[in-house]
């Protein structure tokens, strides 16, 4: 049985984010949750000015070393590290650059069981299914799908722990197969047959939820009565891709054309973003305060 309420857990290194992007989104997430119950950071070194409801963590030696901070993020996987975590409580994990828009909880309570991990599903039709876990064990793990781990939900009782089962086989293996060099791949390649999709009523990649490269598709998500309600009830935003960030796109006047350098394009208004648009307007105007 799991622990009342749930956690929020993030993850600093490097100079690309700051305390500023840890502490609003520990505000954010007990504003608008209240069964927020403890918030975890895992930093590279001590961080000034860090909120003092926030449980500072030291990566884990192993997950410190410089190699897993580069370009394939494992370091990442230590927000696995059970000794780390509350017990028995359910854990959300947020990239630094993602929104905050709802309660948490409503993205905690998918996690029943303690097995039970959820991703930002992959970008196809076919997404955790059935035919993926069938061609994983017939191709004797060489093909899986992949999830997104800018937004996560699990347990910190869940078996095995996966930041340990890294580092048992880094011992056997080391870091040369592929799914060894980035978290993504490692989490759905390790969890094969666990991973399940975060609805999209839930967690969404701006990009791939607001962006697109027809017009068309733009123009139908905007206009469509069970788009409009579903974007209404998502909790959490990630930003991930260089491209567009949501503090440059605060800045931008109503009807403004967003493009993310890869041809998906989205306009700026609340009717295109719904209540996304109003929340980051009003987390860029904190931030202008801080």
């Amino acid at each position: 049985m799991h622990a009342e309420g749930w956690c929020l857990v993030l993850a600093l290194w490097g100079e690309g984010y700051g305390v500023a992007e840890v502490n609003r989104l520990a505000r954010d997430a007990r504003a608008l949750g209240p069964g927020c119950r403890g918030i975890v950071l895992f930093s590279d070194r001590p961080r000034d000015g860090l909120d003092p409801g926030i449980t500072a963590r030291r990566f884990p030696p192993f997950f410190a070393r410089p190699e897993c901070f580069g370009w394939g993020h494992v370091a990442k996987l230590a927000v696995f590290s059970r000794a780390d975590l509350p017990a028995r409580m359910r854990c959300i994990y947020l990239d630094l650059d993602s929104v905050i828009t709802g309660d948490l909880g409503r993205l905690a309570a998918l996690v029943e069981r303690p097995g039970d991990i959820f991703m930002l599903p992959p970008g196809n039709p076919v997404g955790f299914g059935r035919l993926r876990r069938l061609t994983f064990r017939m191709t004797r793990g060489r093909r899986y799908a992949v999830g997104n781990s800018s937004i996560m939900a699990w347990s910190s009782a869940t078996e095995p722990d996966l930041a340990e089962r890294y580092r048992a086989l880094h011992a056997e293996v080391g870091a040369e197969p592929r799914h060894m060099q980035i978290d993504d791949l490692f989490i759905s390649w390790a969890a094969q047959g666990r991973p399940r999709g975060i609805p999209r009523t839930l967690g969404v990649s701006f990009r791939r939820e607001f962006l697109s490269r027809l017009a068309a598709v733009t123009w139908a998500r905007r206009v469509l009565p069970h788009v409009r309600r579903r974007r209404a009830g998502i909790v959490a935003v990630t930003f991930n891709g260089p491209g567009v960030k949501p503090e440059r796109l605060a800045g931008l006047p109503e009807g403004a054309r967003i493009a993310d350098g890869r041809g998906r394009t989205g306009i700026w208004s609340a009717a295109d973003l719904g209540p996304l648009q109003a929340r980051m307007q009003t987390r860029a105007a904190l931030r202008a305060t801080e």
